[in-house]
């Protein structure tokens, strides 16, 4: 930990090489061709390094002979299948952008991905693919579907499928072609995008963060820290986290590039979860050790490359987020003045360094308001840090709703109750269920005359937004929402109606 005046930095940054993302994936899966790299914990099928070469390469190949390119984007819209990573590996070689939709998405925020990104294919798995094939009919551009899992649904013959175009690509008669394989040159690593995220931000609708290739070799050198890293090379690991959450790429292109193995679930399901942990001794060591099992709590965020903090093993400070890792620096400012704190004065948290994204997809005013033109990113969370160096959250300047590890922006839910034609104005803030997460609760303002239901507007929503955004705190009338004179919606005022 390195102090400066009122600011705290991690270590010196790690010794990245100038190379591209994809680069780096090809030179780590092929020192152990042969290692199991993904289980599919319901089915048991295995996808060995050299398998994911193979076909990520041909899939690659495919690509450049549909004209894919360095700035072009591809999407994927599936839960956590075998083929998911084979797409990513795919789209990183060829230098172009990947952008990961969550798969519970409805018809209007799939169309709000897509205009974000202007994806040019989409891999859809048997879930996504009729919902995504509606939206794709509405934007004005061509989007070609490819589905992930060998699956053709009818009606929609003129489908490929990843294991069908694979099949099909000759691999120069070459047996060792994996070996020779050179991907797409990225001059520029630390400029390159190589992912989209979507993340709501500090507020408003979700927009598109923009990782480099520096930031995703940032990441991995990250989870291969002695800091962050509970793994060595005979690792198994159950892996729940959806892969579209930022978190969960993370997770996943850290086991590709480190020789471990992930066994995979689709989606969560406790019986399965209970199975695979017995059937493939996730853990053991873990499990073994348990008595003196130690919690850690970490910080990180979807434009901050994820994660850039996390509780020392041997910490006594039960509160703490920990130290920083490697490359990232944290002042902690007064949220009127601007003006830097120092240790155990509360403030707003900014950070500089590797970590920080590239901005925001075709949103430069969202990126300024988020990154000062210092180069520092502002979190809109409380906190501060002690005399150690180690970081500490108290609350929050922003406004989103966090349920379940998921980020719902208020804005977004109460844009569908105003286009509702019985509503005059709406409110939608957090509320805690006693379990330590977060459930929206609208307060609306009924049109006069109006028979419209407080269920009526619920089901109105939830047609509208993935199951994560349900108003399970309900819809509360109510005859006028409060605001400031300059229309500022005064939450805190609502928040304490909804103690009442």
């Amino acid at each position: 930990m390195i102090r400066q005046e009122h600011i705290v930095c991690g270590p010196p940054r790690f010794d990245i090489p100038n190379i591209s993302y994809g680069q780096y994936i090809l030179n780590q899966l092929r020192q152990a061709p042969l290692r199991v790299v993904q289980v599919d914990a319901k089915t048991g099928q295995v996808l060995t390094n050299y398998e994911l070469l193979e076909k990520s390469i041909l899939l690659s190949k495919y690509l450049e002979e549909k004209g894919v390119k360095v700035c072009d984007t591809i999407a994927i819209s599936s839960e956590n299948i075998l083929n998911y990573f084979i797409a990513v590996c795919a789209t990183i070689y060829r230098g172009a952008t990947v952008t990961l939709v969550n798969p519970d998405y409805v018809e209007d925020e799939i169309k709000r991905c897509c205009n974000i990104s202007h994806p040019r294919i989409i891999f859809v798995s048997q879930k996504t693919q009729d919902r995504v094939s509606q939206v794709i009919k509405l934007l004005p551009w061509n989007i070609k579907l490819i589905q992930l899992e060998n699956i053709i649904i009818k009606n929609n013959n003129n489908i490929e499928t990843v294991d069908n175009i694979i099949s099909n690509i000759n691999p120069d008669n070459n047996c060792d072609f994996y070996h020779y394989y050179e991907p797409e040159k990225i001059s520029a690593p630390k400029e390159q995008e190589i992912v989209i995220l979507y993340s709501s931000g500090t507020t408003g609708l979700p927009k598109g963060v923009m990782l480099s290739h520096y930031n995703a070799l940032t990441i991995s050198y990250t989870f291969r820290s002695r800091q962050f890293r509970e793994l060595h090379d005979k690792s198994i690991d159950l892996v729940f986290l959806p892969f579209y959450h930022g978190y969960g790429f993370a997770i996943m292109m850290s086991i590709l590039t480190m020789g471990t193995t992930a066994v995979v679930m689709k989606s969560f399901s406790p019986e399965l979860f209970c199975e695979a942990i017995d059937k493939y001794k996730v853990r053991e060591a873990v499990r073994n050790r348990f008595p003196s099992a130690k919690i850690r709590t970490g910080y990180g965020m979807t434009e901050l490359s994820v994660a850039i903090c996390l509780s020392d093993r041997d910490s006594t400070k039960s509160e703490t987020i920990g130290n920083l890792t490697s490359g990232i620096c944290c002042k902690v400012i007064d949220p009127e003045t601007s003006k830097s704190l120092m240790a155990y004065e509360t403030g707003e948290l900014c950070f500089k360094g590797d970590h920080v994204m590239l901005g925001y997809r075709d949103d430069p005013e969202a990126t300024s308001q988020t990154i000062d033109h210092h180069g520092w990113l502002h979190t809109g969370d409380l906190g501060y840090f002690d005399h150690d160096g180690d970081l500490f959250i108290v609350g929050r300047l922003k406004e989103l709703i966090k349920y379940k590890g998921y980020q719902i922006a208020p804005a977004e839910i109460e844009n569908i109750l105003l286009s509702h034609p019985d509503v005059n104005d709406a409110a939608v803030i957090g509320r805690y269920d006693g379990t330590g997460n977060q459930i929206p609760v609208a307060y609306v303002v009924k049109k006069s005359h109006s028979n419209i239901t407080s269920q009526q507007l619920r089901q109105f929503v939830h047609d509208k937004v993935s199951i994560q955004k349900h108003l399970r705190g309900g819809v509360k009338f109510i005859d006028v929402i409060p605001k400031s004179s300059a229309g500022k919606i005064l939450r805190h005022q609502l928040e304490l109606i909804s103690k009442l």
